[in-house]
């Protein structure tokens, strides 16, 4: 009689006996949770705040700025300022240089420069006086000088300058008696006029009533203008 051989399947790991065993299938083992860069989020919420409070600094920095008057051409020291030289531009205010605001417009016009003034100029008080031209006690002399008698490079309003009368070569005796006799004076240049056809030109001069009389009687020949510097 043969001997029976039986055979049987080895047991099959129930689905729960995975864990246990640690050698799940491909696909049914547990995953692992992404990390978050949380230091990436907090440093563009940081950049963000930087961008955003730079440029409120700027909006408020453009808000600050008033208008303020300037010139639009070159004003000539005693000349008056009309509507046609003022401007307005922004500006911030600085306590160190005070300005006209363009609220004072109407305040600025019909005031005098009290130095040469350019074009672009921010006007401050200190610039203007409301004194007129000629002041008190002044005169205002027109004075006929050829070419050759002043400086190449010209004179400008508020300038300096020594009047030296000379002796005409033309005229009657008596003018040329008169300017050769004036003594030298000194005056304030307000103005040179344009040539005419012979290049003499007319410079406007402000003297004292001292010299006021010396003045009219060179006015009547033939002067030589120098230009005094500062201290003379």
């Amino acid at each position: 009689m043969g001997t029976a051989v039986s055979f049987s399947r080895p047991p099959q790991p129930r689905s729960g006996d995975s864990g246990l065993t640690g050698q799940g299938e491909e696909g049914d083992g547990p995953r692992v949770p992404r990390r978050r860069r949380w230091w990436l989020l907090g440093l563009a919420v940081v950049l963000a705040a930087v961008v955003a409070y730079g440029n409120y600094a700027l909006i408020a920095g453009q808000d600050e700025r008033v208008d303020v008057l300037v010139l639009t051409r070159d004003v000539g020291w005693g000349q008056r300022i009309g509507e046609g030289d003022l401007g307005v531009a922004k500006a911030v205010p600085d306590q160190r240089l005070a300005s006209i605001s363009a609220s004072d417009r109407a305040g600025v016009v019909g005031q005098v420069a009290r130095s040469t003034l350019p074009a672009g100029t921010v006007l401050a008080p200190g610039q203007l006086t409301a004194q007129p031209v000629p002041g008190p006690g002044e005169r205002l002399v027109g004075l006929p000088v050829k070419p050759g008698h002043l400086p190449a490079r010209g004179l400008a309003p508020g300038d300096l300058v020594q009047v030296t009368p000379v002796a005409s070569g033309t005229g009657t005796d008596a003018s040329q008696s008169t300017a050769s006799t004036a003594g030298p004076f000194r005056a304030r240049v307000l103005g040179v006029g344009p040539p005419d056809s012979t290049g003499a030109v007319t410079v406007d001069v402000l003297v004292g009533a001292d010299t006021a009389q010396a003045a009219s009687s060179a006015a009547a020949g033939q002067v030589v203008l120098v230009q005094l510097g500062p201290g003379a």
